[in-house]
Parts: C-alpha cells; structure tokens; sequence
C-alpha cells in the first residue's frame, strides 16, 4: 500500500502536475472578455444620431451551479428565454462556460444582479439606440446582438465604431464569485466617434416632406429623397420610404427594408437627364441656347419613329428644356456623336460608383458603347436606356449647376478619438466636367424651366429656382417614376434637391405633378432655415 501510495504521489506532483494544475486553474479562474463602448454618431451640428445605453452581458459557469431548476424558475424571465432551454445549460456541467444573453436591458441586469445566484455573471455593457427612431435608418443602419455593425454607416464604419476588446483575469472561490483584485486586466479601448454632413433639421424636412407624398400618391415601389450641397458634395440629408426602426430592426416585412435605394437601387431618370445631354451639348459648341428647333411630336432614327410627348413646333434649344422636348435632344445627340457623348456621360460619373461612405453602393448600368444603334443613342439623349442610382443623378446634377466641378459625394464629416480628429472628409474635386460659362448658362435656362416650364410647382416665393421634371414608363403600362431635380437660390446655389416617386398609384404620375411639389417643399423650409439660423 505504502509502495503504491508513493507512486501515486510521483504520478501526480511529477509526471501528471501540469496536467492537474491547469484543471485547477480553469475551476479557480474566470477569463472575461471586456467590451469597449461603442462609439457615437453626431450630425453635423453635434446632435447624437446613434448612441449606447447602459446594459449588461449574463454569463453562467455550470460547475458553480448548485440548483440548476431553482435557478432557471428565477432567471429565464429576465433573459428572453424559455425556462427549459435555461435548464438545460445551466445543468450541463460540461460545459466550463455559457453566454445567456447579450446586451440585456439595465432593468433586468439590475434584477439578476439582486438574485446573487453563484455561478451566473454579469458583465456591464452598453446597447445601441438610436434617439430619432426610424430618421436615416437606412443611412445609420444598425448592429447585431453582439455589437458589431450589420448595415449602413455602423457597418461601413465599423473599424472605426467598434473600438477594442479587453480581458479580464481573475480569481474565483468555490461558489463562482471573484476574489480579490483582477489577476490580469487588459482595459478595452473605445470606439471613435462619427461626425455627418447630415443636418437633422434639414432631414427631418425632408422627411416629413416625402412621409405626406406617400400618403398622397400611394407609391408602390417607394420615395427616394437626397438634399446636397452642390459646392462641396456634402449629403444634408437622405431618406427613403418605407424605412424601419433600427432599434428593433427585425420587426419589418422584409430584409429588403434596410437596403438604402439612394444608392442601392437604379431606375431610368427619363427627362431629368436632358441636363446631361444639355450641358454636353452647350460644352461642345454643337448647339446655342437660343437655335430654333422644330418639335412636330416625333423624330425619324434609322427608319424608326420616336414620338414625343410634346408637340411645341417652332422653338429655340432653351425652350426645348423649359418644355421637355424629346424631339429636339433626338437631334442634338446626333450632333453629338456616339463618342462624345460618352465621354460626358463617363465624365459625369455615370456607370460608376461615387465612392459615397455607405455599403451596397452599386454602379448603374450604361450600355457599351460598341452595342449601341442609332434608336439607343436617341432614347439615351432623353434619359430612357440607361440606368443611374439617385446618388450619381443629383451628384452629376450639382456638377452642372456649381461651375461645372464634378465633387465626390461624402455623408461623413469627420471621425474623431476624444478630441482629437483622426480622419476628416473634406470637399473633393473628381473633375472638371463642363466650364463655369456652360454651367451659368445651364442654371438660367433650368430657372425658367421652374418658371415658365414644366417645374412650375417647384416655385418657392421669395427665391430663385431651377430645376428639371422627368417621367419615365417603367416597363408596364401604368407604371411610372416621377422625378425632379432642383436647386436654389439660381444666382448661388446653396441647395440641391433631388426627388423620385417610384410608381405612385393615385393623384397623378407626371415629375412636374408629382416630385415637384415634394421637392418644392425641401427647398421651402431648408432655404428659410437658412436665412434664419444658418446666417
């Protein structure tokens, strides 16, 4: 007996010890990893737009577990579990360790703090809100149960959000619970903070503007609405209907609901384009404003008739904008040419992305310029045959009403570590796409469109607007997108509005008719905004 009690004794402080000493360790240790706080979302006038509340992580250590059934009668009401399924991982005592619930609300944290149950843990932590409730929750997006960005900015910029983890080492008695100081602690290090162009004023306009369209026009596919400042490609505000409350993101229809379409989704921008086609045309000298043209409702391309839904008969090339004439742009892009007029559309950053800050972007769909027959390049000068998402629509728009600079579109301002800033967004110039003489003779002309044209409900008394309608078939009879882009004040532009209804089912489907008076409404309340507090 003694001869075996002593190779015992060999067996376990000599051959087996580091085996032994590493069980003991793991059943008198608790290795915690401590998250950082996520960090904030500002707009730019230092609103908080996302933001953490207090909230707390629940752990359970099974070993430590002396009634598993008393304690899952007194917990599961407070984790969002059924008591069985509690049950059954508090009494597997094969299991060194559990997660019971992330990101549980403070109330319930403070309640299973006060049932001092061994073995179950709690860690402070904070949860994501979202103040504003559903305003930019396609743009914000949200995070999942374990913190970590899923869609839009908290996904985009989650590297910077997110911050690092820290550990935490430390004792534990019999009964699961700490002694003593931490063994190891490593602080987690917090997440950065992001600062928007957005300016919440202007985007609650903006959506209160299209939240009334909807019920107006009943729109089955949507509105898309994005306000920008045309000098500097700052986004003052976007927004999309239907939209989602990103603190309870799965309560929606569909997934289809967190997409953000101002830049996911593409759509023909009919005559809204005639801009493009315009500034291409002046900048080429192949047409002067005021040429006449002659619109008798129909133009002939490659034995082809292609009607127009204007029959305005003897008009100058300004009037053919102001009215929306599909006959004369035929005949300017055959002056045109194939190859010049690409260079433009490439040179506005269509079949592109902008490279804006959010996920999903996508680029649009411009057909090769080897596929294209002479009926194509007609329906193209027009804005039918190709396809652009909103953000490239009003960021090549803005190129031709700001002097003719094409600027990257940016929705962050900065990123900033207390306070020091750590990354900044400035003002970007991609190119110069059309000279500031093309540029001030387009803003005139898209002035009177809003004036004497088919933008008339775009007017805003007391300032000058321009801007331009477009109405697209949207490949079945009855179904439309309604379009206007504008700007304002005409002599300096400090805003850039760009509205799509997307198949809207009653009161009217025409631009003029439909995103017009939208947009009109944007402007109206921004620009006042302006004047009285943005001196």
């Amino acid at each position: 007996m003694i001869f075996a009690l002593i190779v015992r004794l060999i067996w376990i402080q000599g051959i087996n010890s580091s085996k032994l000493a590493m069980a003991v360790e793991r059943q008198s240790t608790a290795d915690i990893i401590l998250k950082p706080q996520r960090g904030n979302i500002y707009d730019v006038n230092g609103n908080i737009l996302a933001c953490n509340v207090p909230a707390g992580d629940v752990f359970a250590a099974p070993k430590f577990i002396k009634n598993p059934e008393k304690a899952s009668e007194e917990l599961y009401k407070y984790l969002n579990m059924d008591k069985d399924s509690l049950y059954k991982i508090l009494s597997n005592k094969n299991s060194e360790w559990a997660v019971l619930g992330r990101s549980v609300p403070l109330d319930n944290i403070n309640k299973i703090k006060s049932l001092n149950i061994p073995g179950i843990y709690v860690e402070n932590t904070f949860t994501r809100s979202y103040p504003y409730g559903k305003m930019l929750s396609q743009v914000l997006g949200f995070t999942g149960i374990d913190g970590n960005g899923l869609y839009g900015l908290e996904y985009s910029l989650d590297r910077y959000l997110s911050g690092i983890p820290g550990r935490e080492i430390s004792l534990v008695d019999a009964e699961g619970r700490k002694v003593g100081l931490p063994d190891k602690l490593h602080k987690p290090v917090n997440g950065d903070n992001i600062v928007l162009t957005i300016d919440s004023v202007i985007q609650g306009y903006t959506e209160k503007a299209i939240e009334k369209a909807y019920e107006k026009y009943k729109p089955e596919d949507g509105i898309t609405a994005i306000v920008m400042n045309p000098k500097t490609g700052e986004i003052l505000a976007m927004a999309n209907l239907p939209d989602f409350d990103p603190n309870n993101p799965q309560d929606v229809p569909s997934q289809e609901y967190w997409s953000n379409p101002a830049i996911s989704s593409i759509y023909e921008p009919g005559s809204v384009f005639k801009v493009i086609t315009a500034s291409a045309a002046l900048e080429s000298a192949v047409v002067t404003p005021d040429e006449r043209f002659y619109d008798p409702g129909y133009y002939v391309v490659s034995g082809r008739k292609i009607r127009s839904w204007t029959v305005l008969g003897d008009i100058t090339f300004s009037q053919a904008i102001e009215k929306s004439s599909d006959t004369v742009f035929v005949q300017i892009v055959e002056r045109l040419g194939v190859d010049a007029f690409y260079k433009y559309i490439k040179a506005f950053g269509f079949g592109s992305r902008t490279g804006i800050e959010l996920p999903g972007e996508v680029s649009g769909m411009v057909l090769s310029k080897s596929k294209i027959y002479p009926v194509d390049l007609a329906t193209m000068s027009f804005g039918q045959g190709i396809a652009v998402t909103p953000i490239q629509m009003i960021t090549a728009f803005s190129s031709v009403i700001n002097g003719g600079n094409l600027m990257a579109p940016h929705i962050v301002k900065y990123i900033e570590n207390g306070d020091k800033i750590i990354k900044e967004y400035k003002p970007q110039i991609v190119r110069q796409v059309i000279s500031k003489e093309t540029s001030d003779t387009m803003r005139y002309i898209l002035e009177k469109t809003v004036t004497e044209g088919t933008g008339r409900a775009a007017q805003v008394p007391g300032y000058t607007v321009g801007g331009k309608t477009g109405t697209t078939e949207n490949y079945a009879p009855g179904k439309y997108v309604a379009s206007f882009a504008g700007f304002a004040p005409v002599e300096n532009p400090k805003i850039a509005v760009l509205v799509l209804v997307k198949n809207p089912t009653q009161n009217g489907y025409m631009g003029g008719e439909v995103a017009a008076p939208i947009a009109q409404e944007i402007l109206r309340d921004a620009l006042r905004y302006y004047d009285t507090v943005k001196k």
